[in-house]
């Protein structure tokens, strides 16, 4: 008989986050024969359109009563906020290990986010001390157990030595049209990703930003990516304007895939913001690297570990870095990508945890 697979998952519309990417990436990959059902919390119109997917339980009952009775496998996307704003989504995990521990199928948890490291005065440290007790039950019962990065699977592994966390970066959310004529703009940079990420990353860099366009290092950006909000927008707008780029900057906001592709193949540069750990969960990295672009990052060290050896760090470009190093370190990158961490090598591993044939 075939089981059922049940899919929980923080959010589900196309282009809402990296959780929602990455779930419809592994949808389009496996092809499913089989029946599958969506649960979400997630309330739009959006969500409410599509089928197969309906609103996950509020409650400990609820959740329960919606998975699978017989022969079923639950997939869960777990992001600890995604769930519940405090970062403790009790309920959800309490109803997990009761369906397990009733031998009635097969778990497999994708850890996205785990929880906030709080100092012990903050009035959150006793959440989050009852969410890892928490996580410890769960972990001991789950079949295949995956995340993003080294240092999340190191913290579960602390939280459950006995638990076997794979780490399995994210693949790009942008998929790189094939065949198509690469045409880089000299000078140009792309940054990539949700509005309020994007902003952080033009805060966070503008000294170095700044520096390298005065040299000239960088002539223009282009922003790409998901947001709507005017206030954002304007403070991404002032922020660019602060550069001073000698060929300015482009605001594209949100795109179709295959636009996000020509605009990150026509860039010489794509702008990361985000912090080292981040790397391997960044959808925007991804894309990044599978478009061969040369990313400019703080914390790029040579010395590092793949992959950040093959970043580059603003001090670096100022310096003069060889023109032929660069393009080295942007091909390792994507080669790295495309390799280990393609959608198809992804979906492979987690539908093998799941038992589907991809």
């Amino acid at each position: 008989m075939t089981s059922e697979l049940v899919i929980i998952t923080p959010e589900i519309s196309p282009e809402r986050g990296g959780v929602a990417d990455h779930t419809a990436a592994l949808l389009r990959e496996w092809h499913l024969a089989r029946p599958v059902t969506v649960f979400t919390p997630e309330s739009c119109r959006a969500v409410e359109s599509l089928m197969n997917v309906k609103p996950l339980g509020s409650g400990y009952r609820d959740i329960l009563d919606q998975l699978p009775t017989v022969n079923g496998t639950v997939f869960v996307q777990y992001s600890a906020y995604g769930f519940d704003r405090l970062g403790y989504p009790r309920d959800l995990i309490r109803a997990l290990v009761d369906w397990r521990r009733r031998g009635s199928g097969r778990l497999v948890v994708m850890f996205h986010e785990i929880w906030a490291i709080w100092r012990i005065t903050n009035k959150n440290f006793a959440v989050q001390y009852f969410h890892r007790r928490a996580l410890r039950r769960l972990l001991n019962v789950c079949d295949a157990v995956f995340t993003t990065t080294a240092s999340q699977a190191d913290h579960l592994n602390q939280v459950c030595p006995a638990a076997s966390v794979q780490v399995l970066p994210v693949g790009s959310n942008i998929r790189r049209i094939e065949g198509a004529k690469i045409s880089r703009q000299r000078g140009c940079a792309a940054l990539f990703g949700l509005l309020p990420t994007r902003v952080r990353a033009l805060k966070e860099m503008q000294r170095s930003l700044a520096a390298l366009a005065e040299r000239g290092s960088i002539a223009k950006i282009v922003t790409l990516g998901q947001g709507t909000d005017a206030r954002a927008e304007a403070d991404e707008r002032d922020l660019l304007q602060h550069l001073n780029l000698q060929e300015g900057f482009v605001q594209h906001g949100a795109q179709s895939e295959k636009s996000c592709s020509e605009i990150l193949s026509s860039a010489t540069f794509g702008i990361f913001g985000q912090n080292e750990l981040s790397c391997t969960k960044s959808g925007s990295f991804m894309a990044y690297a599978a478009h061969e672009l040369r990313v400019i990052a703080e914390f790029a060290g040579s010395s590092k570990p793949p992959p950040v050896c093959w970043l580059v760090s603003p001090a670096e470009l100022l310096g003069g870095i060889d023109h032929d190093e660069l393009h080295r370190r942007a091909q390792c990158l994507c080669i790295w990508q495309k390799e280990n961490f393609s959608w198809t090598v992804i979906a492979r591993q987690i539908g093998h945890a799941l038992r589907i044939e991809t």
